[in-house]
């Protein structure tokens, strides 16, 4: 071996090392969209994880029990006569690989009408009160991560009232989100532009970091990028923190953005935020988020300002 390839090799190890070190790790977000049975009324024992549910219907989420009919001529007021006043039962499959042991699985749903029940393995994970919000749930303590897991879901519209047809069943999408147990959380980056002149613009960045460990304090880094449309870096700066174990801990930091394009109607440009979440040299989550630089007004006699300019609000 000459001294070239020596050198080379070299580099090569080091790299290898180096990136052995890092251990990039990143979220996972796995849509349910397929596997899913349905079926409507009341159902003894549908949560329990081996219920025979092989006679229902197979539907892919998101799903409306009630667009399918029949139409009620005479009934159901003014919320499209359809009969989505009943309850209905979901039941999933969930394939959990063993490599996620240790690690924290949530399960988020966009919307469910209403009233939802969650349960992993027959066991309740939680319920929702409501149905038009997002909701998700921790249900890593329910899951067996060397077998078989199921995930079910009631749905009761009976006591719900509306002025407005409101849908029936889950009708937005369900992911799964699997991260490291020290992570951001569920929607944990809030980003503000509490000072935006013609030339300048301060970009406060808010990271709620969750620290699911089962018995120690870690000691975090978040590194905050801004990046624009085109991927180009335009500002970075990082903060640390110490988290006890079960801790949720909001760390902040503010970048300015020189000479900002304003979003606006007839030029909506979106900038990026991309948080690092480090524990010593390891990534333990990332994920970007979106946002727009712009400021609005009221005022009594001319009504709204969108970046200084009057803008006609039409309601229709």
């Amino acid at each position: 071996m000459n001294f070239k390839e020596a050198v080379f090799k070299a580099i090569g190890s080091a790299i290898v090392l180096i990136l052995a070190e890092i251990n990039i790790a990143a979220r996972e977000v796995i849509t349910l969209q397929t596997g899913w049975k349905f079926s409507k009324g009341t159902i003894e024992n549908a949560a329990r994880s081996d219920f025979d549910d092989s006679k229902w219907e197979d539907v892919i989420v998101p799903h409306d029990w009630a667009i399918y009919g029949p139409v009620i001529p005479n009934g159901d007021g003014n919320t499209g006569k359809l009969l989505w006043r009943e309850e209905g039962w979901y039941r999933i499959d969930l394939e959990i690989d063993p490599d996620w042991t240790g690690k924290t699985i949530y399960v988020l749903f966009d919307g469910v009408m209403s009233n939802p029940e969650i349960f992993v393995n027959g066991q309740l994970a939680g319920k929702w009160d409501y149905g038009y919000n997002s909701f998700y749930f921790d249900i890593t303590p329910w899951l067996n991560f060397n077998g078989s897991n199921s995930l079910a879901v009631h749905v009761d519209n009976r006591n719900h009232d509306s002025r407005w047809y409101p849908g029936a069943g889950i009708y937005r999408k369900v992911q799964l989100v699997v991260t490291e147990p020290v992570h951001i959380g569920i929607w944990g980056t809030q980003i503000t532009t509490p000072i935006v002149k013609s030339h300048f613009a301060e970009v406060r960045i808010m990271t709620s970091v969750i620290n699911k460990s089962a018995n120690s304090e870690e000691n975090v880094r978040v590194e905050n990028i801004i990046l624009n449309a085109d991927g180009k870096e335009l500002g970075r700066e990082t903060i640390e923190g110490n988290l006890k174990s079960k801790e949720t801990k909001g760390l902040e930091t503010t970048i300015g953005l020189i000479n900002p394009q304003r979003w606006d109607l007839d030029n909506p440009v979106l900038y990026s935020v991309k948080p690092t979440v480090y524990k010593g040299k390891q990534i333990t989550d990332t994920h970007n988020s979106t946002f727009g630089v712009r400021t609005i007004r009221f005022t009594a006699d001319h009504g709204f300002y969108l970046n200084d300019k009057q803008v006609q609000l039409n309601v229709v």
